[in-house]
């Protein structure tokens, strides 16, 4: 006589009910810093918009004041009247409010002064990156100097520079600076700055939009300034030059290909560079290709100023001119696409507020051992509105960076927990899935977006469902390797927050080393249940009963057994079996 209980797990149910709470703030352009003192990180964006948050979560804004020689809380044409000289030359009616751009902020700690790096933007390449200290982090910054100028492409501008100081005195303009409005094609806009420490204690800095590219130069740790002790021995010819003896090294871009927001981070063994491609706007508009298409890439490279190559081995930096976004791009889909424009995706990025043209990123691996991604995201319908989002980053066992599917909302788990320790156990894996493939070359004229399609990861280790493949978890990690058709996706299986509510499922993030693309997946479903066997020999009966379908048995380490020989829990087809 057989005698058994059958219950099937039909609907995920929250694993966990921890409250949170989000509050959000528009912080266009947000760069990260953390200040040690009062546990704070701070972010900082174009137009003086500035925020700070203890927990990631919760944002507060505020403004950080100007300082002069005489106020401690000046005017913008007050307190960059320098570099506001050096930008009038591009515009007769220029005005800085409006062109203070993207800031980057470092504690210094030869200054002991907290470094933000502004950049002042121009007309026609007239603009400089310029450097002011403070106190406090939030302020007041008082204006120190100018780290590097663009636009000196004709007569005697060049004067008005630090050009001389860099590379010595000049009769007059080097030919190679006197291309008039062709500065472009050749050389960067000085603004976008991201300084930095390499492993060694070294400061960076890169820098640059479209235009000629983005290059990198050494500062002086003593001043915060340009290293005028370095040389930059010329290489490279006409708008093909790669090391420039003022403006340094080219490390990304070039040719007037789309690329701004350079920002580096030392993590796991690389230096990981990240560029936006596309226009900032939310898109939509058919008869202007540049409006949309923002989209984050990701390089990486051994050294803190390369080169910079993707999993394809594509260089960061181009020889001609290629599109690089949208439905033409036609550059071979450089750089990992940790993700683009999605929709229908959890409980918030769906309808309206579907995300799209992220970009213009920060990221820190923090002191609190996880890695963040900062990023402005603007929405699917809600014209130019634009809000600050954070997601946990993690690096995949083949060294490439995996961005957290759902916003972050507190979970624990360190980026060192990913190499030792499986966050979700094997027998909560299989279950029915939202997949969703942040596809290359999406149509921003058209506001399309990414979006996600049903598919199961079966008890067996097989997908089935729109795709079809294999999944398989490296036991004590997290590590996860799925093969979706005939690619595979590495990357790790972590816990996630279905926001805005509390409900938490499995969930992985994993890319593509041969193609760039990242696959995002959450459980809608489990299909685990358990059955409870009084009699061990049922599992073993002559053929001719419909129980005898039963073949294919596996440990809770996911480990396929002949049989089940001894009393415990199997596996089998999404149900658990306790065999008494």
């Amino acid at each position: 006589m057989k005698k058994y209980l059958y219950i099937l797990l039909s609907a995920l149910v929250p694993m966990s009910a921890v409250a949170y709470t989000l509050n959000r703030v528009s912080v266009h352009d947000p760069s990260i810093v953390w200040e040690p003192v009062s546990q704070t990180y701070y972010i900082f964006g174009s137009h003086r918009a500035s925020a700070k948050t203890t927990d990631m979560m919760n944002w507060t804004a505020f403004t950080a004041p100007w300082a002069t020689a005489t106020s401690t809380n000046a005017t913008n044409s007050a307190a960059l009247a320098e570099a506001i000289k050096w930008s009038k030359r591009g515009s007769t009616s220029y005005s800085v409010d409006g062109n203070m751009w993207a800031p980057d902020v470092i504690w210094n700690k030869a200054m002991n002064k907290w470094c933000m790096y502004l950049s002042v933007n121009g007309d026609n390449w007239y603009s400089s990156i310029v450097l002011l200290t403070s106190d406090n982090i939030e302020g007041p910054y008082l204006y120190q100097g100018s780290v590097v100028m663009s636009g000196f492409h004709s007569g005697t501008s060049y004067k008005d520079t630090d050009l001389e100081k860099a590379i010595g005195t000049q009769a007059s303009l080097p030919s190679r600076y006197a291309v008039g409005n062709k500065w472009g094609n050749r050389y960067p806009n000085c603004i976008d700055p991201c300084v930095f420490y390499d492993e060694n204690g070294k400061l960076w800095m890169s820098y640059g939009s479209w235009s000629g590219g983005i290059w990198m130069l050494e500062l002086d740790e003593n001043t915060g300034l340009r290293d005028y002790t370095i040389d930059y021995p010329l290489t490279g010819s006409g708008d093909g030059i790669t090391i420039d003896p003022y403006f340094g090294k080219k490390i990304a871009g070039g040719f007037y290909v789309s690329g701004e927001a350079s920002y580096i981070e030392y993590i796991g063994g690389y230096y990981y560079l990240f560029v936006t491609y596309g226009g900032l706007a939310a898109g939509g508009v058919p008869t202007d290709y540049n409006n949309g298409g923002y989209q984050m890439r990701v390089f990486r490279s051994e050294n803190p100023d390369g080169p910079f190559i993707d999993s394809r081995n594509n260089s960061a930096v181009f020889s001609s001119y290629l599109l690089n976004f949208g439905p033409k791009e036609n550059d071979n889909n450089r750089g990992e696409n940790i993700f683009g424009a999605y929709t229908s995706w959890g409980n918030q990025a769906k309808g309206n507020l579907g995300e799209r043209s992220q970009g213009h990123n920060s990221i820190i691996a923090a002191e609190d051992g996880r890695t963040y991604l900062v990023y402005h995201t603007r929405f699917q319908n809600w014209l130019e509105s634009h809000q600050v989002r954070v997601h946990q980053v993690f690096q995949s066992k083949n060294g490439w960076l995996v961005v957290a599917p759902f916003e972050y909302t507190g979970e624990e788990v360190k980026s060192a927990d990913i190499a030792t320790t499986q966050q979700i156990a094997t027998d909560r894996i299989p279950g029915k899935y939202k997949l969703l493939i942040h596809e290359y070359k999406l149509d921003h004229t058209k506001k399309a977006a990414a979006e996600p399609v049903d598919i199961e990861l079966t008890t067996d280790g097989n997908i089935t469902g729109k795709y079809t493949g294999t999944w398989k978890v490296e036991a004590g990690t997290s590590y996860v390797t799925l093969k979706i058709g005939s690619t595979y996706y590495h990357g790790v299986m972590v816990e996630q927050t279905l926001e805005p509510s509390t409900t938490k499922a499995p969930a992985f993030t994993a890319v593509a080393a041969t193609t760039g693309t990242t696959a995002w997946g959450y459980q809608t479903e489990s299909t685990t249940g358990i059955r409870s066997i009084d009699n061990e020999q049922f599992l073993d009966e002559p053929s001719g009963g419909a129980e005898r379908t039963i073949d294919n048995w596996y440990d809770l380490q996911g480990r396929k057994v002949k049989s089940s020989q001894r009393k415990g829990i199997y596996i089998r087809n999404g149900k658990k079996y306790i065999v008494k």
